[in-house]
């Protein structure tokens, strides 16, 4: 054999005798057990050591018959009380059913009493009205002291089964643990290290009798928690009506771009030579006569012989990106305002457009319309703005990570760089959850930011009925638009303030499918009329696809943000055109309004700069919002109750009041009407507190006078 087998040893079995013929495997008889008898030993618990209270019964040992291997541990059986031992015990057979009166509840939980005291009174038959004895307080000692009395107990207790305390047992491990038959009394070390030692102590107690209750020292930092509760209250009573003392906050908030780095002259003289080269291949008369370097791109001009048409350019668009080695390039043919034909091409090195270099210009800071917004820098590194009010409704959209939620950011940021809060009011929604939370609770905001898509139909509902009231106020004060109203109509005594309301939602797609037609139906409504009212509406999505963004929604949103598409399909869709495909990303992004459409780098914002903007507008003003979610909620159920109204609702309320009682046969009759219907109209009248609820067959009672009736029909629109 190759190989050797190691020969198992032998195993050496009590009680079985070894002769030659006994093989290696073999199941050996487990010995009887003679005695019968167990005796009595006191159970040493792996959780409470020595100081387990109750008795078990243990068998004998069965020495080597047993499972030599696993080590059985013994059995546990508790010996049951009878009835004379439990009645002597604890004062009653059934102590296990044993009750407490919320008298003594009380006086358990305030420390007067003890549960020791219930025991022995229940015991002796001590009458309850008995005044009980003084709870000792309990003795305060030093967390370290604590600690170390814990460690000791468990050294104590380890060698019989308890557990090791690890080092990084803390206070809310030890919680449930302050119990003095756990730990048996607490042996103190001669110098007490206090952990807090600012904290402020409670007075001097008696010294408690042994066990000692642990109650560890707690800090209470009374100053800072008085200067934190004024603080709270200073910003609450911090809410500005005038906002005289108000202060935009500062540009020093903002970053700057680093100096821009000059790009090689040989990089951009190569591809002129490149698209001239090409141009030759191809047989197209014409030549690259300038170029204009932007932050992403570069473009160069070409300028045409006559005769030669613009097509040829954009048909060999897919040969001039080969020879440049270009990730993607766009012609534009022509230049508007320009007689030459353009191509974009990407820089080696693109270059950050912070919004700090776009606001911090003249045009924006002393401009005196409240809604401009600050874009970023178009190719020739001019900084971009657009009004809301001229838009004057706005479409953002693009892929995941191209910068339609920076520009989103950006935009609010500008408004709220502008504008006190009494000028402009945001309902901002987001069904994202994640991408406005960086705005909550500013002051400019109408509400808290909508995240529930069923909210935000209600909003939605809010701002059509809001613009209703607005062009009521316009036609008594005979205004054609809102910037009218304020030039002419300040200095009247009913002069109302009108503060801009600008609604942006995040992901327009998402509430379009969720809200159905009712949300289809009120964006339809604010894109034809909010104009003159000063309500503009932003829609932002990723998903731009045609059954969504429908043609009568894009027709009264002339302004288009359109930033990397997926396809050309979708660049259709935002900007009915295509080239929204060809972007770069990143904030690269083409911004069309009425028609016109022109390629820029958009602004980024931080998110650090974000909270520091709005830190400082924070400090300022505690947010003061005109509803919150509740009532949002709360109307529309009302609306919804008004709506499913019967037609004789208003007919039947003025008659059970004018009767001053509720009959369902009167109701029969004076109307002419079926039982099943009378029902229906009387729980109306109950749900809108006009008539008591059903009290078997009796007629219900009127709770309201006429004139508060009147209120209510007033309210639900049933006069």
């Amino acid at each position: 054999m190759l190989f050797k087998k190691k020969a198992m040893p032998e195993r050496i079995v009590p009680g079985v005798e070894r002769t030659p013929d006994t093989r290696t495997f073999f199941i050996p008889k487990i010995a009887e057990i003679e005695d019968k008898v167990t005796m009595k030993r006191r159970f040493v618990s792996p959780i409470f050591g020595r100081q387990a209270k109750d008795d078990v019964t243990i068998p004998n040992d069965r020495g080597n018959t047993g499972d030599i291997d696993k080590k059985y541990d013994a059995f546990r059986s508790k010996k049951k009380l009878t009835k004379e031992e439990a009645k002597k015990r604890y004062g009653d057979s059934y102590y296990d059913f044993q009750t407490i009166n919320n008298a003594d509840k009380s006086r358990l939980l305030k420390g007067e009493i003890t549960p020791e005291y219930l025991a022995s009174r229940k015991k002796e038959a001590i009458p309850e009205d008995t005044p009980a004895p003084a709870a000792q307080p309990a003795e305060q000692v030093s967390i370290d002291a604590f600690f170390t009395a814990v460690k000791k107990q468990e050294e104590r207790d380890r060698p019989y089964g308890g557990p090791e305390v690890s080092e990084d047992f803390t206070m809310e491990h030890a919680k449930d643990d302050l119990s003095s038959e756990r730990f048996g009394p607490i042996e103190e070390e001669e110098e007490e290290h206090v952990l807090f030692p600012n904290a402020i102590p409670e007075p001097d107690r008696p010294a408690a009798p042994d066990p000692v209750r642990v109650t560890p020292i707690i800090p209470v930092f009374a100053e800072e928690r008085e200067a934190a509760a004024a603080k709270a209250e200073a910003a609450r009573a911090n809410v500005l009506t005038d906002f005289d003392d108000y202060r935009l906050p500062p540009l020093a908030l903002l970053r700057k771009s680093p100096p821009k780095k000059e790009g090689t002259d040989v990089w951009i003289a190569k591809n002129i030579d490149t698209i001239n080269q090409t141009l030759i291949a191809f047989g197209i008369a014409g030549s690259v006569v300038a170029h204009t370097k932007g932050p992403s791109v570069t473009r160069y001009e070409i300028a045409l012989d006559a005769g030669v048409q613009t097509k040829r350019i954009t048909a060999i668009a897919d040969n001039f990106q080969m020879s440049l080695r270009a990730l993607s390039i766009r012609i534009e043919a022509p230049i508007p305002g320009k007689n030459t034909v353009g191509i974009e091409v990407p820089n080696e090195i693109r270059e950050s457009v912070c919004f700090g270099d776009v606001v911090d210009n003249p045009k924006f800071i002393h401009s005196t319309d409240p809604l401009l917004l600050a874009i970023g820098l178009d190719i020739d590194a001019n900084p971009v703005y657009t009004s809301i009010e001229g838009m004057p409704h706005g479409l953002v959209a693009g892929s995941t990570q191209s910068g339609k939620s920076v520009c989103i950011a950006a935009i609010i940021a500008s408004l709220i760089y502008k504008n006190k809060p009494d000028q402009v009011k945001l309902l901002l929604i987001d069904p994202k959850k994640v991408d406005l939370q960086q705005f909550a609770d500013l002051p400019h905001l109408v509400t808290p930011i909508i995240d529930d898509p069923k909210i935000a139909v209600e909003a939605l509902k809010w701002a059509v009925g809001e613009m209703e009231r607005r062009y009521d106020v316009l036609k008594h004060f005979k205004t054609v638009n809102v910037k009218d109203y304020y030039e002419r109509r300040t200095n009247d005594p009913e002069f109302e303030k009108m503060p801009r309301l600008v609604i942006i939602v995040e992901e327009a797609s998402d509430l379009l499918i969720s809200g159905g037609p009712e949300v289809e139906e009120n964006v339809l409504k604010l894109t034809q009329k909010s104009r003159a009212v000063g309500i503009h509406l932003i829609l932002a999505t990723q998903r731009p696809s045609a059954d969504i963004l429908k043609g009568s929604i894009k027709a009264n949103i002339p302004t288009r943000f359109a930033f990397k598409v997926p396809s050309s399909t979708d660049s259709m869709v935002v900007l009915d055109t295509t080239g929204a495909e060809k972007l770069l990303g990143k904030g690269d992004m083409l911004l069309s309004e009425n028609g016109l459409i022109r390629r820029l780098q958009g602004a980024f914002l931080s998110t650090e700069e974000t909270e520091q903007i709005t830190a400082f507008i924070k400090n300022q003003a505690y947010p003061a919002y005109l509803f919150t979610h509740e009532s949002l909620i709360k109307n529309g159920k009302n609306a919804e109750a008004a709506a499913e109204l019967d037609d004789l609702f208003s007919d039947v309320a003025r008659y059970v009041v004018s009767e001053a009682r509720c009959s369902l046969n009167k109701i029969t009759q004076e109307f002419g009407v079926g039982f099943n219907r009378a029902t229906q109209i009387v729980s109306s009248l109950e749900l809108y507190g006009i008539v008591t609820a059903n009290v078997g067959t009796k007629p219900r009672e009127v709770l309201i006078t006429p004139e508060k009736l009147e209120e209510i029909l007033t309210k639900l629109g049933r006069r």
